[in-house]
């Protein structure tokens, strides 16, 4: 684990470590969720990284179908 320092103007440097790891780079989108008694950085999807989020998820078929089954009001 690395230590960060807050600035004088609320800011943060992301260890280089960290940012190869997960690809930021300079105008790269991150969401800051509070955790607990923390806080948690999550990198933001690009367009092209959205479809290979969805690959492996459980699907419910039954629920699905269900879904498309019922009436439109």
């Amino acid at each position: 684990m690395t230590t960060v320092t807050v600035s004088s103007k609320y800011q943060i440097v992301i260890p280089k470590d960290a940012r190869k790891k997960l690809g930021i780079v300079s105008g790269t989108r991150l969401q800051a969720v509070p955790d607990g008694a923390g806080l948690r950085l999550m990198k933001e999807p690009t367009l092209g990284e959205i479809p290979g989020l969805l690959k492996g998820m459980a699907v419910d078929d039954d629920a699905i179908r269900a879904e498309r089954d019922r009436p439109v009001p």
